[in-house]
């Protein structure tokens, strides 16, 4: 339930640690601006993981047009990130997921909820069709 009518849910629930991977990568690095490859070179992740964590989180990392004419996208964090302090900016992270996880769990209850209710009206239901 990632994409629904262009909109991402639950960006944050079960990917914290990837995202901070790559936090941790961008600050280690000497470079401002990183290629996907580089970032799963140095955080161990596969290129296609490391894609989907920079495309889905923009409100941290920020895609930039890279060099030349070869249509390379390059990888930076935003500035409003850049000048936080990494407890600050990891507390921020933790904050989302944690807000993710509680909606996820949410729709999950309510989802079951909304399952008992129709089942116990069709008991009702079926007790009136047949008494």
């Amino acid at each position: 339930m990632s994409v629904f009518l262009g909109f991402s849910f639950f960006r944050f629930h079960r990917r914290r640690n990837k995202i901070l991977a790559i936090y941790e990568t961008f600050l280690t690095s000497s470079k401002r601006r990183l290629h996907p490859l580089e970032i799963g070179r140095e955080s161990g992740m596969h290129t296609i993981d490391v894609i989907k964590v920079l495309s889905s989180t923009p409100e941290i990392f920020l895609k930039v047009p890279g060099a030349g004419s070869q249509g390379v996208n390059l990888y930076a964090l935003r500035s409003s990130v850049v000048v936080q302090s990494s407890d600050a900016v990891v507390a921020y992270i933790n904050r989302l997921a944690r807000r993710d996880r509680i909606l996820y769990y949410s729709l999950i209850i309510l989802v079951l909820a909304a399952i008992v209710v129709v089942g116990l009206r069709s008991i009702t239901f079926v007790r009136y069709l047949f008494a």
